[in-house]
């Protein structure tokens, strides 16, 4: 029989499931095993969110709807909780630390409080990506804009997109290969 600790931590991962997918994604026996496996070892819901979103992410967006809980499995495995060590967040920022000193930019560009803590990983990875660009010579940006363009017309049906959105989108990911950014 579940508690109702127990059935407050299944609701809140099955919501969070839902929402980071996109889809209507109902959770399994054998998911609320391994939820259940988290919950006893003492991970808390935003620690399996992170771990579910560090895996869903893993997807393009029209397949996450084949994602089960399940997938996460693995980490109870590499990271057995105990009290000393926790799987948190803030490990993802330690690495947007090393890529900022790697690339020589000020570690203001890391600032994002009023962001919500899911979205945190894709600010600080724009405010470095919007850095970088400002920073670059003119004829650099006319080079990866020409590149940006070529790719847009070998990938895209022009008239089915918002061309400028799009073409910001390619730019980043230039920048991101560039400058070995992931």
């Amino acid at each position: 029989m579940e508690t109702d600790r127990e059935t407050a931590y299944f609701e809140e991962i099955s919501h969070y499931l839902k929402e980071i997918s996109g889809f209507n994604l109902s959770i399994s026996a054998k998911d609320r095993e391994v939820l259940f496996e988290f919950f006893s070892k003492g991970y808390s819901p935003d620690q399996v969110k992170s771990l579910i979103k560090k895996e869903i992410l893993k997807y393009p967006p029209e397949k996450r709807k084949k994602f089960r809980i399940s997938y996460i499995e693995k980490y109870l495995k590499k990271h057995p909780k105990n009290k000393k060590t926790e799987i948190t967040i803030n490990d993802k920022y330690n690495k947007w630390k090393g890529v900022v000193s790697r690339l020589k930019i000020p570690e203001s560009v890391l600032q994002v409080e009023n962001t919500p803590e899911d979205l945190k990983d894709i600010a600080i990875q724009k405010n470095i990506l919007n850095y970088i660009w400002k920073k670059l010579p003119e004829q650099e940006k006319e080079k990866i804009k020409k590149e940006a363009i070529q790719k847009l017309k070998k990938r895209f049906i022009l008239t089915n997109i918002d061309q400028k959105t799009v073409l910001k989108s390619i730019i980043r990911e230039i920048l991101k290969e560039k400058y070995n950014i992931k």
